[in-house]
């Protein structure tokens, strides 16, 4: 049970976050244009922040035995959540999106603590 929870919530963050979070944040799609615009952010700082959600969705898929880069995804993607969520604050959003990122943030800490009590693959598929 606890290998099911870690690879789904391990993959939100990987697929949801990571690849096509990382992917709208690239291509500079409306809707990141309209935040940027909200938070005072010029549109680099999201296509930097793209390039890095995709190369820390890429580690988080990485081995066991690979575990210190691991951890620094971990962290980028807590340090991600919490400063999106305190830019949202900050700018006068609306309470959801200062709460979305505390949401992940959240699926983020249970793939972190039970990423030493199980793996991603089975030794075998390694």
């Amino acid at each position: 049970m606890k290998r099911k929870i870690y690879i789904v919530s391990t993959l939100i963050i990987v697929i949801l976050i990571g690849f096509v979070g990382g992917a709208v944040d690239i291509l500079l799609s409306d809707s990141v244009i309209k935040i940027a615009n909200d938070l005072g952010y010029p549109l680099y700082f999201f296509t930097a922040l793209g390039v890095l959600k995709i190369v820390g969705g890429a580690m988080l898929l990485l081995p066991k035995k690979l575990d210190r880069i691991r951890d620094f995804a971990y962290a980028g993607f807590a340090l991600d959540f919490l400063f999106a969520s305190y830019s949202h604050y900050s700018s006068g959003s609306n309470i959801e999106e200062v709460i979305i990122p505390f949401v992940f943030l959240v699926i983020l800490a249970i793939s972190f603590s039970l990423k030493n009590k199980t793996t991603l693959f089975k030794s075998s598929e390694i």
